[in-house]
């Protein structure tokens, strides 16, 4: 195999929403042996580079959920941005309907001022509705939205810069039936893609625009087969890569339908399931070379 296309959150982070040093090390172990390593990933590039940083790692990164491919040297390769009008008409009914987004762009990611308010009024409803929810796990899903690198607050959509590429919008939502109202609403729209990455959201795209496609689009750029290419995930935006991939390796923490589609399950993340996952399949080469 000479290409892993490894998503981040639920997959490459822990629970704390770092890059191990376990994880960082078998990466490193990997491309030592001249095998290419990839992040592919919903967060935007340049919030998937600071994770980078902060472990010492240096790779290729498809963000936005397939909809940018950067080099490793972080030059962009190519993108799929969204129309802007049409783009507005999903942000116009968000706003209608009190959904706290974010909307990545090759500048920023922009999140309406009032984004804190609405999903504290949602939290608090959740918690009267269901007190055995605990507190900390939706804390800890909110703040994981507010920490990310690039984030700017707009007081509303129609701020957004006219020069900018749009490539993604996020929503998120702590209100099952309003969740599910917006799932539906963009799961079947023609010029869209919806995605689900996490129990709280879902992410509309350009129709073009996933892991799976700009993993190909990566592949030929590296004169890799994509049946020499690995891709490890662990949630609904992971389907294109790892159903389009040589095999696909999914997270000891994904749902049973991720792992249904796969050709094996590592650890979950918190166990450092990339690392085993990596180190797995140097083993296996390595034993194969000696044979």
């Amino acid at each position: 195999m000479k290409l892993f296309a490894i998503d981040m959150d639920g997959t490459l982070l822990n629970e704390e929403g770092k890059i191990s040093k376990a994880n960082a090390k078998a990466i490193r172990q990997v491309q030592q042996q001249g095998v290419q390593v990839a992040i592919a990933t919903g967060r935007a590039a340049y919030d998937a580079w600071t994770k980078l940083e902060e472990a010492g790692l240096v790779a290729p990164v498809i963000g936005a959920n397939g909809a940018t491919v950067h080099d490793v040297h972080r030059r962009p390769l190519t993108s799929t941005p969204m129309d802007r009008d049409e783009t507005f008409e999903v942000l116009s009914w968000l706003r209608a309907n009190d959904f706290y987004y974010e909307v990545t762009t090759d500048r920023a990611i922009y999140s309406p001022q009032n984004g804190h308010q609405l999903l504290a009024v949602e939290m608090d409803r959740l918690l009267s509705a269901n007190p055995n929810i605990s507190l900390d796990t939706l804390l800890h899903a909110a703040e994981k939205q507010y920490e990310q690198t690039g984030l700017v607050r707009i007081a509303s959509y129609e701020d957004i810069p006219l020069d900018v590429e749009i490539y993604n919008v996020l929503c998120f939502s702590f209100d099952p039936t309003k969740l599910e109202q917006g799932r539906e609403r963009y799961r079947n729209l023609g010029g869209l893609n919806m995605v689900i990455s996490s129990d709280h959201n879902f992410e509309v795209e350009h129709k073009d625009a996933s892991k799976g496609n700009a993993l190909r689009f990566l592949a030929n750029h590296l004169s890799i087969p994509m049946q020499e290419a690995v891709a490890i995930g662990d949630s609904y935006n992971d389907i294109s890569m790892l159903t389009m991939a040589g095999k696909g390796i999914a997270m000891g923490n994904a749902k049973d339908d991720i792992k249904a589609i796969c050709s094996e399950v590592t650890l979950t993340n918190v166990e450092d399931g990339v690392a085993h996952a990596l180190l797995n399949i140097l083993k296996t080469v390595e034993a194969d070379t000696l044979n």
